[in-house]
């Protein structure tokens, strides 16, 4: 595990990089495209702002989840995130009938399976293929790592080893892994991954200003995935909400009081995505529900300019009284 000074330090070498990463940003047929970072040492530039699948498809309707997605093109979003579970697939199925028909050729399109052997693994792939209308993927995880025993058994089952194929048949362009339990399953799964000589291109984990003081992502698992140049998806930048005091949409409707940080520090959504944009990330990964939050994410994205380590860790010194699984839910500690 890595120690704070380390953290810091890590931090401030790579703030240069990062904030001039943001600043390309260019056209295709489509229309003028976001900034774009590359993903890690594949060479490939994605947009900044990465629209999740999971949000869209809990949209109000058919017809908002399509605003959606055209609200995102229109706006410059070239990067769409997914997994087969969500929505028992119907997120997938929304891909499929408002995105890759119109758009496949101009986005990088990504999905994940949480299976744990090469048989479901590989059902998964080709349910997904299918629902969301594409020969290919840009990217296809392993998703939801959740403890080292996790990881491998995963191994053990053949998840790897058909992962690996799908990329040879031309099925993924690359691969990755994902999680948001444990950054020990990270770790362990980043220490398999060199032993046996494969490693992967991209990580998808929990980015956010609380972070740092509890089971932390950034302190341990990023500094192992810059070594290897990995291209790195943030995701959970507001903790899927709670951060501003509310309750994920899988948790909405029940007796629950959260604290928001905007009440009781004054900080602000551009506050938190700002941070996570001035870590070394590819792409910042985040649920809408409406196309309005798409503008709001757009806008908080072209607002950035830059954070230098100082004011980086004025907040995340801010926000240490609020550490812990009152935010960070889905962290679940193992010895």
């Amino acid at each position: 595990m890595t120690d704070r000074r380390t953290f810091l330090r890590t931090l401030a070498a790579s703030t240069v990089a990062s904030t001039l990463a943001n600043g390309e940003s260019t056209s295709d047929k489509l229309g003028q495209v976001l900034p774009t970072r590359l993903l890690g040492r594949t060479g490939e530039r994605i947009t900044s702002f990465t629209l999740g699948g999971s949000h869209c498809e809990k949209a109000a309707s058919e017809k908002e989840s399509q605003h959606i997605i055209e609200t995102a093109i229109e706006l410059g979003v070239r990067s769409f995130d997914n997994a087969r579970n969500y929505g028992e697939g119907n997120a997938e199925v929304v891909y499929g009938k408002f995105l890759t028909p119109r758009y496949r050729e101009h986005i990088f399109l990504t999905t994940k399976t949480s299976r744990g052997t090469a048989k479901a693994v590989r059902t998964q792939l080709e349910e997904s293929l299918r629902l969301m209308k594409t020969d290919y993927l840009d990217l296809w995880q392993i998703h939801s790592i959740e403890s080292p025993e996790d990881v491998d058994n995963r191994i053990k089952n053949g998840v790897l080893d058909e992962f690996l194929k799908a990329r040879e048949e031309g099925k993924a362009r690359y691969l990755g892994f994902t999680g948001h339990s444990s950054f020990r399953a990270h770790l362990h799964l980043l220490k398999r991954l060199k032993e046996l000589g494969t490693p992967l291109d991209t990580c998808l984990m929990p980015m956010n200003l609380v972070d740092p003081h509890y089971d932390s992502y950034i302190v341990n698992v990023l500094p192992e995935l810059l070594k290897d140049r990995y291209g790195i998806f943030a995701m959970k930048s507001l903790a899927c909400g709670t951060m501003l005091g509310v309750p994920p949409f899988w948790r909405r409707g029940k007796e629950e009081e959260l604290p928001s940080l905007t009440d009781k520090l004054g900080l602000t959504v551009e506050d938190m995505h700002h941070y996570v944009y001035s870590l070394p990330v590819s792409s910042l990964v985040s649920g809408c529900e409406t196309a309005d939050q798409v503008k709001e994410n757009i806008a908080i994205l072209k607002s950035y300019k830059g954070m230098d380590a100082k004011k980086r860790d004025e907040l995340i010194v801010k926000v240490k009284p609020f550490a812990g699984r009152t935010f960070e839910y889905y962290k679940k500690p193992i010895s």
